[in-house]
């Protein structure tokens, strides 16, 4: 069976990419930085969900004697999905610290890996990096974070081909659904079910949402794309999902939500604020295909909030 070694398994994310991983056939590895005990909230029911589909190895960060030891034990696919970023939305993200911190450890980690007969390896990037976001603004990074992500994923690109490995870039727009917090949609719902109107601060830019079951089933093809033995050496992929301005996805969630909630699910538009970040900033691979199982994500994503809300776990900030 193919051997996947996948890091940030238990963000957002990172479990859909693993389900999506394990649900095609591949053995799923996903090292954890930090004790079991250490995990509480919600990332703490994502990693118990976790261990029901792959094998979850505990205290075992990057670059850790832990995690070079499991890079030398024979996997095909290097998943990188994990990244250091404390504070990334700040405007004073310090760019090469970013950098330093997520490339601490990775030519050792990359060396074992391929030792051991790894094949391929893929990096996860942003919307927000320079030349990605189909942003208006050229190719420049969106902000430091994004700077930062850019020097990482291209240092990853290198390291990865001085040693023959396959290399993918997968870039992340703005995935939702359950199991999320602190996201947009997170803030609508605050506010839904305090029977208070959904407020939409960023009315008019145009973003890229995508169902994070989607976002998993295409990592999973990425994967299976570099894998197979006459794929490309390298490969970027782009999945997108609902592509509007916030303000329509606001009204799109409130129309889907509302019947399931027997919630008003109002949506209010503030004005736009003048901020730095592009307009446009969206992927190029469409995954909102006919027959993508809608009614089922809809329900799910009603039924999670639905949870969290009689469990007073809402008025964690958005």
């Amino acid at each position: 069976m193919t051997k996947v070694l996948l890091t940030g398994g238990s963000s957002f994310s990172g479990l859909w990419i693993a389900e999506a991983l394990a649900a095609a056939g591949y053995q799923v590895t996903a090292p954890m930085r930090r004790s079991r005990a250490d995990y509480s909230g919600l990332r703490a029911e994502r990693v118990e969900r976790l261990a029901k589909s792959v094998d979850v190895v505990f205290n075992a960060p990057f670059a850790s004697p832990a995690f070079s030891e499991l890079a030398g034990d024979g996997f095909d696919l290097l998943a990188h999905h994990a990244a250091d970023i404390p504070n990334y939305r700040s405007a004073d993200y310090d760019v090469m610290d970013g950098v330093s911190r997520n490339l601490l450890g990775a030519e050792a980690v990359l060396s074992a890996f391929a030792k051991a007969g790894g094949k391929a390896v893929i990096a996860t990037g942003t919307a927000f990096e320079a030349g990605e976001g189909r942003a208006e603004a050229g190719d420049l990074a969106v902000s430091p974070y994004g700077l930062s992500k850019t020097l990482t994923n291209e240092a990853l690109r290198h390291l990865a081909r001085w040693r023959d490995l396959k290399f993918g870039k997968f870039v992340i727009a703005g995935p939702f659904g359950p199991l999320e917090e602190g996201r947009f949609g997170w803030s609508l719902f605050q506010r839904w079910f305090a029977d208070e109107a959904g407020l939409v601060r960023t009315p008019l830019y145009v973003r890229d949402n995508i169902p994070v079951p989607l976002l998993g089933q295409a990592y999973a093809a990425l994967a299976r794309d570099l894998l197979t033995e006459a794929g490309p050496d390298q490969k970027v992929a782009r999945p997108s999902g609902f592509v509007g301005t916030q303000e329509a996805f606001a009204h799109l969630l409130a129309r889907e939500m509302a019947p399931r909630l027997g919630l008003a699910c109002e949506v209010e538009a503030a004005p736009q604020p003048a901020l730095t970040e592009p307009l446009v900033r969206v992927n190029s691979d469409p995954w909102i295909t006919p027959g993508w199982p809608a009614e089922a994500f809809w329900d799910d994503y009603a039924a999670y909030y639905r949870r969290i809300a009689a469990a007073g776990l809402l008025s964690a900030p958005a």
